[in-house]
Order: structure tokens, then C-alpha cells, then sequence
């Protein structure tokens, strides 16, 4: 049911020629029930969006969406993920804490792949970040990022290479690598199922795929409704719950070989919340004072151990995948 505090009309129409309705985009069928009329709560940008669900197959999509060639602008150079090089991190507790983080997604993705180091590519690789301790650890790297602000930094500050183009453009050669990620890329993309195909297309027989997609399962979206931050639009095209994302896994011939919330944290749960707030109360001191509090760094390391356990529960903020290309047969 649509959030009952939404200020958004239940009934979605649009005439902005930016804007287009569509089916569900895994299996084309045109029978879909409205989760939540949605906006952009986050930059602003204008417009009318709604979240569905494919009464079919299951999928949840959003229909109106950005047409492609209008895409870039809901992509503002603030985006958040377009963040900065660790290094440059001027606050030691948050550059360490930084650094922990993008090493744990290197030693995790590691623990799966045959071939260490080896070749990988990073899809959605923004400023580079991960790509830069993926070669620190000896991998070779290679990026795609569609955005050229993000794709500029990560070639000049970190030295990487980065292309400046969807996959399917992107001219790499098949069997070619032994690890691709996509760290919350897969819900951005406008037709998952191929994505998904191409990538297995792209991997070495046995590489491995790892990837990172809003959790429908997390406590998050069942506290802020159309708030929560996995929706975002009109960014996230898609949503996926995890029988739904298992099955298109298996559909590219993939094996799904780990499946489970990690990585979340408070950064995604406060950007929902700040929303939810904006929504209930009126501009004022007691928002300000929320918000400044919500921004104290030291805030995130109090309440760490909760989204541990919420990770360890199943409800985590952020479900992670690893799936693996079979072997060449003898």
C-alpha cells in the first residue's frame, strides 16, 4: 500500500517528455500493483515517480523512469557516492574507518575468487576507490563508469583506467576476467537480466561475480516506507527482492555461491531517516538539531554494533551476492 504519509497523489501521470512508462522489464508483462508514489527526496530534481511491482514475476520497477538520453541529469556532481580518495580523507577516524571498509570488500571478494590476484573489472566504479585497493593487493583493473566527472577523477588523482561507457559499449572482449563487481550498480541499470547475461558473457569460466543491491528484506525499508533510501529515485530503476534477484542470477548461468545482508551501515539508514524526518516536521530548531546530531562522526561508531547485528539478523541494510561462472567441462 502506498505510504499513507506520503505527500505524493496515489495516481501517477506524466507529461515530461524526460519521463517515460514502462512494463515490467523482466518479463514485459503490463499487470503491476503501485507500491509508492516516490520523488526525488534527495536532490530534488523534479518530477513524479512511482515504485511497482510486476504481479508476474515479481520484480519491482519504477514506471514513470527517466528516459535514457535524460538520465545524467539525476546524477548531480554532489551524488554521494562520488566521494573522494581515501587518502585525501582529512579526518583520521574516518579515513581509518574508510580504509577498513573498502578492505573488507577486497579480503571478502577475495575468499571467492580462484584466481588472486587476477583481472577485474569494477562496474558503476566512481572515483575509483575500490578499483585503487584492488591494485594496491596486485590486481589488474579496469573500470566503467558512465559518469565522466567521476571517470576523469579516478584516471587523474588514482592513475586508473576508466571507461567512460555502458558494458554493452564498452568493446571488452569475452572470458576475460576472473572478478567483476557491481557495488549497488545493478539496481541503476535499465535492463538487470541483460546486465546480468553480458556480465556472465565477460567472466573466465569459474570467475566470479560479486555484487551489492538495496535489501527489500531490511529493517530500513519496513521503517521509512517511501522514504526508504533503496528507492531513490529516480536513480534506482529497480528493486529486488531475494527470491526475485537469485532466479536472474541463475537465469545468466550463474551459480549463486553466498547470498546475505553485509556492508550495511549508517550512512544509508540515516539518509532514510533524514527523509522520513523532512517529511513530519516543520523546518526548525528541532530538525536542525536531529540532523546536526545524525552528522556528529562519532554517531555512526555508537551505533555500529546494531547494524552488525542487524547484518547477522538477515535485515541488514544492503544484501550482497557472489556468484560464480561454471568451469569449462574437461
Amino acid at each position: 500500500m502506498p505510504d499513507a504519509a506520503s505527500p505524493f497523489p496515489t495516481a501517477i501521470s506524466h507529461d515530461d517528455p524526460a519521463l517515460e512508462s514502462v512494463n515490467c522489464t523482466r518479463c514485459q508483462a503490463g499487470d503491476a500493483e503501485l507500491l509508492y508514489p516516490l520523488a526525488d527526496y534527495l536532490y530534488h530534481t523534479p518530477g513524479e515517480f512511482a515504485a511497482r511491482r510486476c504481479r508476474r514475476c515479481g520484480l519491482i520497477f519504477l514506471s514513470p523512469r527517466p528516459r535514457p538520453a535524460a538520465l545524467a541529469r539525476y546524477y548531480p556532481d554532489a551524488y554521494a557516492p562520488y566521494r573522494t580518495a581515501i587518502q585525501d580523507e582529512r579526518n583520521p577516524l574516518l579515513r581509518a574507518m574508510r580504509r577498513r571498509r573498502v578492505r573488507m570488500r577486497r579480503e571478502f571478494v577475495e575468499r571467492h575468487t580462484a584466481q588472486t590476484p587476477g583481472r577485474v573489472l569494477d562496474i558503476g566504479a566512481s572515483t575509483g576507490i575500490f578499483l585503487d585497493e584492488m591494485r594496491r593487493a596486485g590486481w589488474e583493473t579496469l573500470g566503467i563508469e558512465l559518469s565522466e566527472t567521476a571517470a576523469t577523477y579516478a584516471r587523474t588523482r588514482l592513475g586508473l583506467e576508466i571507461i567512460c561507457a555502458e558494458l554493452s559499449q564498452a568493446g571488452l572482449p569475452d572470458s576475460r576476467f576472473d572478478l567483476i563487481t557491481l557495488w549497488d550498480v545493478l539496481e541503476h541499470t535499465y535492463d538487470p537480466a541483460a546486465t546480468l547475461q553480458a556480465i556472465a558473457q565477460k567472466l573466465n569460466a569459474g570467475g566470479v561475480v560479486a555484487l551489492t543491491v538495496p535489501s527489500w528484506e531490511s529493517l530500513d525499508r519496513r521503517l521509512f516506507g517511501s522514504y526508504w533510501v533503496g528507492f531513490d529515485a529516480p536513480r534506482h530503476l529497480h528493486v529486488f527482492t531475494r527470491p526475485v534477484l537469485a532466479e536472474m542470477v541463475t537465469a545468466a548461468g550463474l551459480a549463486v555461491v553466498e547470498d546475505r545482508t553485509a556492508f550495511g551501515g549508517y550512512f544509508a539508514f540515516i539518509t532514510s531517516l533524514r527523509a522520513w524526518l523532512r517529511a513530519r516536521l516543520q523546518p526548525g530548531l528541532r530538525l536542525t538539531l536531529l540532523e546536526r546530531l545524525m552528522d556528529l562522526h562519532g554517531m555512526r561508531f555508537v551505533f555500529e554494533p546494531l547494524f552488525v547485528l542487524m547484518d547477522w539478523w538477515g535485515l541488514g541494510g544492503v544484501r550482497v551476492l557472489v556468484a560464480r561462472k561454471p568451469s569449462a567441462p574437461p
